[in-house]
């Protein structure tokens, strides 16, 4: 599976994220000088399944872009990790349109784990 490179900018996230892993985050990746795991789109409205933390960290490294796979939620299972919270995708559009979130740590895709390289970070600035 082909990965692309798109401006973090023009990602949206879909739930909430810790502040604190952000940081580390951030340093683990100036550290190691690369980006190890693409971030997980989706093709309606860029939207992030996973990788809330990786986009944070890469807007604050002010990164101008981050490698991405893509999905469909036509193709995606997506499921709470509250029970008090619903999700599916198309809940998940709604909120997207209507400028909501879900809380940290509420909304679970189960996406495959496609081969990639890691990449450089030198390559993202």
């Amino acid at each position: 599976m082909n990965f692309y490179f798109i401006n973090p900018i023009k990602l949206n996230p879909i739930e909430d994220y810790d502040r604190e892993r952000v940081d580390w985050l951030a340093d683990k990746i100036i550290n190691e000088g690369i980006w190890s795991k693409p971030i997980a789109v989706a093709i309606e409205h860029n939207l992030v399944m996973d990788g809330h933390h990786r986009l944070q960290a890469s807007l604050k490294l002010k990164l101008i872009k981050v490698p991405c796979f893509f999905y469909s939620y036509k193709e995606i299972h997506t499921y709470s990790l509250r029970d008090d919270i619903e999700v599916n995708c198309e809940i998940i559009l709604k909120n997207f349109l209507n400028s909501k979130i879900f809380p940290y740590k509420t909304a679970k895709h189960e996406l495959p784990d496609p081969k990639f390289n890691p990449v450089n970070i030198k390559e993202l600035k």
